[in-house]
């Protein structure tokens, strides 16, 4: 009888269906630099906004991907007159460094942007970060477990104010100048983890 029972359990875990697992796995680090130019009265406003990055990020079981980019936007308007202009674009793989310890980062390239009327133009940017003040630092970790179903991730992240100065030239004319300045600089590095199984 024993024996029965022992050979009935066998074969039916080798009838058994197997339960199917899929994983996926992502991993993100950047260095990011953030810069805006301002002005306001009661008849006007002038903004500029620029934005960097450098990151690599993968998604298994692929290979690292690397991308780097940087974005702007400027705005400059008389509510009395009811002139004004704006201008937006992106480039790819500008020459952007940035330290890992968040001391300094600089930034050039010449911007192909499209203005308010939808013309096309360029910009020459040229800026140049420097961290001031303290560093921020932050660790955020999540997990997930239910029926089938688990997952964790995690963030580990750096902040810190910067001066900025430099250039940003669009018509031959530095929107910048005489601008109120505020900059930042900061670093990411996530991953993420789930587990599915059907």
């Amino acid at each position: 009888m024993k024996t029965a029972i022992i050979a009935s359990l066998t074969l039916l875990s080798l009838t058994a269906p197997t339960l199917a697992a899929t994983t996926e796995q992502y991993q993100y680090k950047g260095q990011n630099a953030y810069a805006s130019f301002y002005q306001y009265d009661e008849c006007s406003s002038s903004y500029v906004d620029v934005y960097a990055f450098d990151s690599i990020s993968k998604t298994a079981p692929g290979s690292p991907t690397s991308q780097k980019e940087a974005y702007l936007y400027y705005s400059n308007y008389n509510y009395c007159t009811g002139a004004g202009t704006s201008g937006y674009g992106t480039l790819k793989n500008p020459t952007f460094t940035s330290s890992n310890n968040l001391q300094s980062a600089t930034l050039s390239g010449t911007f192909a942007i499209t203005d308010s009327t939808g013309n096309t133009k360029n910009a020459d940017v040229s800026l140049n970060w420097t961290g001031a003040g303290d560093t921020f630092r932050g660790n955020y970790q999540s997990h997930f477990q239910g029926p089938g179903y688990f997952s964790k991730s995690r963030n580990v992240g750096s902040y810190r104010d910067a001066k900025v100065t430099g250039n940003v030239t669009v018509d031959g004319k530095n929107l910048i100048t005489n601008l109120t300045s505020y900059g930042s600089l900061s670093s990411s590095n996530s991953g993420s983890l789930s587990i599915t199984r059907k």
